[in-house]
């Protein structure tokens, strides 16, 4: 299905076996589940035919397509755990999440006004949720798949695997056509520190190149095996960043938004978010790493060289 981000398109999954199971759904929207419906009648197939809805993590273009689905076929949703305060939280959720990324936005030095996504909020209902956790077993076309979390790209992603077969269903967890963004993302409503999502992000990469899988099956483009070379190729992308933001720091003091700029001059309006949210995870690793560290002078914060 077309989607308005970078990828392209969005791959939604029909699990045929002894009963049928839809993995994620496309984006919000008519167009995304007309595009869906579409194709699967192609295939002989309808929403009613399937006994679930199974998600891969709650980015929108994955999960967009639940409650159209749901006004066709009364499916059960399996997601993370972490999907429940976003499920149920409805306006207060929504606006706590709006108050991070402008925070966000601000202590890295840029201008909400311009860089933040004006997001309407809209209500939906999802019915019959089922949560997920790390370890659980789920059913995906008739066939028992081990549930690993993954956390990273988001913090509700979950990778599906049969041990028998080797196939994995990683969502964007590994994207063999690019290089995957660790999002800032706010922390759940009980936590009051965000989650370091690159340092999260490299632990689980390296949490799934150790599982004995062949085919892998991504949110977006195409099949891929040999996962363990592709994970050790983005760990290698990281450090790349990190020499790269070094060196920008070499040159003095600077906030993300100033780093931005520089790593990623093509960036404009609403794009750069892409950017700051990279850029972010890295220096989060390279203070760990003791190589930098921040002050904050007014709203935003500043990073040097160690």
């Amino acid at each position: 299905m077309d989607t308005p981000f970078s990828e392209g398109f969005v791959n939604a999954f029909a699990v045929l076996g002894e009963t049928a199971t839809l993995v994620d759904t496309g984006n919000p929207g008519r167009r995304s589940f007309n595009q869906l419906n579409s194709q699967l009648k192609e295939h002989g197939l309808t929403f009613k035919d399937f006994d679930s809805i199974v998600l891969t993590h709650m980015h929108t273009d994955h999960s967009g397509g639940v409650m159209y689905i749901q006004e066709e076929a009364d499916l059960p949703v399996y997601v993370h755990e972490l999907a429940e305060p976003v499920v149920t939280g409805g306006v207060n959720e929504f606006n706590r999440i709006n108050d991070f990324f402008k925070n966000f936005l601000e202590q890295c030095g840029a201008n909400p006004s311009e860089h933040q996504h004006k997001r309407r909020y809209k209500d939906e209902i999802w019915k019959n949720v089922h949560y997920l956790k790390d370890g659980d077993n789920v059913h995906i076309g008739g066939t028992s798949y081990e549930v690993t979390y993954v956390p990273g790209h988001s913090q509700t992603d979950l990778l599906f695997w049969n041990s028998e077969e080797g196939i994995a269903l990683v969502g964007d967890h590994i994207i063999p056509e690019l290089s995957v963004n660790a999002f800032i993302e706010p922390p759940p409503p009980w936590q009051m520190d965000r989650p370091k999502t690159l340092l999260q992000y490299r632990e689980s990469l390296n949490k799934v190149k150790s599982l004995p899988l062949k085919t892998c099956f991504s949110g977006h483009g195409k099949p891929f095996d040999q996962h363990g070379e592709l994970i050790d190729k983005r760990l290698t992308e990281h450090e790349k960043r990190c020499r790269q933001i070094h060196e920008i720091l070499s040159w003095g003091s600077k906030n993300i938004y100033e780093i931005c700029l520089v790593m990623y001059p093509q960036l404009r309006d609403k794009t750069m978010f892409l950017g700051l949210s990279q850029i972010q995870g890295h220096l989060d690793l390279m203070e760990v790493r003791g190589e930098v560290k921040k002050e904050e002078i007014k709203s935003a914060i500043i990073y040097k060289l160690v």
